[in-house]
Order: C-alpha cells, then sequence, then structure tokens
C-alpha cells in the first residue's frame, strides 16, 4: 500500500511536470488563443485606434443582443477613450487615461488647479504645484437604475499628493456632477452604452452586462 501510494504521487508530479512543460512550451499559443477569445486577436496589446475598433464593435454587439456580456481589459478601455469617446471628458483634463486595478478604477489627466475647488488645504497644495497638475480619481463603481450607474470616488490626488476628501463633492461638481436623488455626494453618474443595463469591474476588467445576461 504504501508503495502504491509513493507510486501515485510520483505519477501526480510527473504529471504536472509535464503540464508545466507543455505550458511553457506552447505559451504563445495559449497567450493568442486567450486574446482570440477576448476578441483581440492580432491587436497590439497597447492602446490603439484599431483596438478601439474592435471593442466598439464588440459594444455594438452588446446593443444588438448578439452578445450578452462583454469584458473589456484596461488597454481596450484606453484605446475607446482615446479614440471613439475623447469628448466624454471635460474639455480642461489632458492627457486623460484610465486604468483598472482589481475592482477599482482609476482615471488620471492634467488639469489646470483653477479647476479645482479653492481654500483650505488646497492653496497649500497650489502653493508647490504648477498651474496644472496630474488629477487622479480612483474609486469604484455602483450601481444605479438601469442603464447607468455611478462612479464612487474613494480618492483624489494632485501630482500624487493626496487631497482631503472633503473636497471630492466640490471636485465632482466642477467635472460636471450633477445632483439627483440618491447618487451619493461623492460619486459621478454615468451612463452606459445603448442595451447595456449593468456593469461592473472584476478581475482588472470591465464587464457590461445586457438584460438578457443579466439572468
Amino acid at each position: 500500500m504504501i508503495a502504491f501510494g509513493c507510486i501515485r504521487r510520483l505519477l501526480v508530479l510527473a504529471l504536472i511536470g509535464l503540464l508545466a512543460a507543455a505550458a511553457w512550451l506552447y505559451r504563445d499559443r495559449i497567450a493568442a488563443a486567450w486574446r482570440d477569445a477576448r476578441g483581440l486577436r492580432d491587436q497590439p496589446l497597447v492602446a490603439s485606434e484599431a483596438l478601439a475598433e474592435t471593442a466598439a464593435a464588440r459594444i455594438d454587439s452588446l446593443a444588438g443582443r448578439k452578445l450578452a456580456r462583454a469584458a473589456f481589459s484596461e488597454v481596450e478601455l484606453q484605446s475607446l477613450l482615446r479614440y471613439r469617446f475623447d469628448g466624454i471628458m471635460p474639455a480642461f483634463v489632458d492627457s486623460a487615461r484610465v486604468s483598472l486595478e482589481g475592482d477599482r478604477i482609476r482615471l488620471a489627466g492634467r488639469v489646470p488647479l483653477d479647476r479645482l475647488p479653492a481654500g483650505g488645504a488646497l492653496d497649500d497644495v497650489r502653493a508647490v504645484l504648477p498651474d496644472t497638475a496630474e488629477i487622479t480619481l480612483t474609486g469604484t463603481m455602483l450601481p444605479l437604475d438601469a442603464g447607468r450607474v455611478a462612479f464612487g470616488v474613494n480618492q483624489v490626488t494632485a501630482a500624487r499628493v493626496p487631497l482631503p476628501k472633503r473636497i471630492i463633492p466640490a471636485a465632482l461638481r466642477r467635472l460636471g456632477r450633477t445632483a439627483e436623488p440618491g447618487l451619493p455626494e461623492d460619486a459621478i453618474a454615468l451612463r452606459l452604452p445603448q442595451g447595456v443595463t449593468a456593469a461592473y469591474i472584476r478581475n482588472d476588467s470591465l464587464v457590461l452586462i445586457t438584460r438578457a445576461g443579466a439572468h
């Protein structure tokens, strides 16, 4: 019995070794298959107009109910932001970028500091920063009514300097936030693409769901 147990463990170890070797030898094919499954076949893993077109086509498929759900990576979102939805950000925001980390989303861009609320700790920040600085908003996606979500802001930094949380509501108003019932003061409402009823961030991807995919 002991000998049989040892043999079985050796066989398991040998199988694991073979699988690891196969994964290493065929790593390029595996990566290509993963990109193909996400609609990224033959597309560079950097933001590009071609990648924006591929991602936009998948959004159209969601609107047409050809897909029930679709996941979009950080590079796909950056491509869409740069080449398809560049007007979604206020005109005074330059070099806008989006990044994902787990279930958090981060929006960054260069913003004139006079666009931020005046007073208190911000005046001290302005004294040591240039007129235009990198502003980063980090937060999570919150559910609203069908077809919309809210971006709840947990932190704002200016040139990597954390700003007081109490300024978040005023900063969001400068970015175009409109007050409405049920919307937290530290969140801004966002409309989802046509046909999409829900969205969430999971495993460094933005997942969009149609009504059919929600069941």
